[in-house]
């Protein structure tokens, strides 16, 4: 028997026992990261995380239910199987927006527009109904070089959509030109993942820049970090990304940092279908890494060279299942897969 050492054999090994895991009583879904100790800070075994609303000593639990330590897969692999209380909220607690100089400058204050800056388009416009979020970094068409932004799906909503900034009375922007949503687990993942009815949450969007729109008043760095980096890539071939620290900036709750804390998150797995996306980003010392309104914010590498790694959708109580949300954590996919999903490439100069 060998142990898991990356994230394709920890997929591999979780699609050989998804109807086990499918069984575990009120699970809030699985990933794929270290297995954490008690008290312990993390260690660096590769494991199958199971999410659970509470977690308990096993001398409570009756045998029947006591979940096994470690799983084994085809050709020999096996795995860790670690129970983390995902700590399910039955209502949402309302994360305060940031009032710094900063956030204020996203929200429109700022003479430029920025990797981090709000963007809005009318739902509703007879009612004066909107919705907001984040310009996550500019980009540009590969067939073309048309120069536009990337944000998530629901920001950008449908193609032909018309963008502004700040609010959808102030100035026209951009228009939504490609959006994608869900995509088959196969096309994501490859051959690691491959089940019926099964997606992974894409959730992004490209607007295309409005030709009238003055170029002189974009800046293409994330503001208040600075330029970005080239993209990183997230390989399945080893762990290298859990554990990896990240910041992004975004117009609700301005500059937060965190901690990728594991990947492949199967949120939904009922019996005929399954939903994936791939990071599990937790906030620093408690802090919500993201709220509503910083969606489409652009994450990266808290370090130095400041590298695209992800692009945020969801968290902070995000209802994946209903009555239930996983408290403490933020969404986002894997941005390598994004860009060439969207056929674009970012501007970071």
């Amino acid at each position: 028997m060998a142990q898991a050492t990356s994230l394709a054999e920890l997929m591999r090994i979780r699609a050989h026992n998804r109807a086990y895991l499918e069984s575990i009583n009120d699970t809030l879904g699985t990933a794929l990261g270290f297995k954490k100790v008690t008290g312990e800070s993390i260690s660096t075994e590769p494991a199958i995380i199971v999410f659970v609303p509470m977690k308990i000593n096993p001398k409570w639990i009756p045998g029947s239910q006591l979940i096994p330590q470690r799983l084994e897969g085809p050709d020999g692999l096996w795995c860790h199987l670690d129970v983390v209380e995902g700590g399910s909220a039955e209502v949402e607690e309302e994360v305060p927006r940031s009032e710094s100089e900063l956030a204020e400058r996203l929200r429109g204050w700022d003479d430029k527009v920025w990797s981090g800056s709000q963007i809005a388009h009318w739902t509703d416009r007879s009612q004066g109904y909107y919705s907001v979020g984040t310009l996550g970094a500019f980009a540009r068409k590969r067939s073309d070089s048309t120069l536009g932004f990337l944000t998530n799906q629901h920001v950008g909503n449908e193609p032909g959509t018309h963008l502004y900034h700040p609010v959808p009375w102030g100035t026209p922007f951009a228009t939504t030109e490609r959006v994608l949503e869900y995509v088959y687990d196969e096309d994501w993942y490859g051959s690691y993942v491959d089940e019926p009815n099964t997606y992974v949450r894409a959730d992004c969007a490209f607007a295309r820049i409005r030709s009238d729109f003055n170029e002189n008043d974009i800046n293409f760095d994330m503001m208040g970090v600075g330029t970005l980096g080239e993209v990183k890539p997230i390989s399945l071939d080893d762990m290298s990304v859990i554990g990896q620290k990240v910041l992004r900036v975004g117009r609700t709750t301005g500059k937060r940092h965190g901690t990728i804390v594991a990947f492949g998150y199967e949120y939904n797995d009922a019996q005929d279908a399954s939903d994936y996306t791939d990071l599990l980003i937790i906030g620093e010392d408690g802090v919500p890494f993201s709220t509503h309104g910083d969606s489409g914010s652009l994450i990266v590498t808290d370090d130095q060279a400041l590298r695209p790694i992800g692009l945020l959708w969801g968290g902070w109580q995000e209802k994946l299942r209903t009555g239930k949300a996983q408290e403490q954590w933020t969404y986002g996919i894997a941005l390598s897969r994004v860009l060439d999903a969207l056929e674009i490439d970012l501007v970071t100069q």
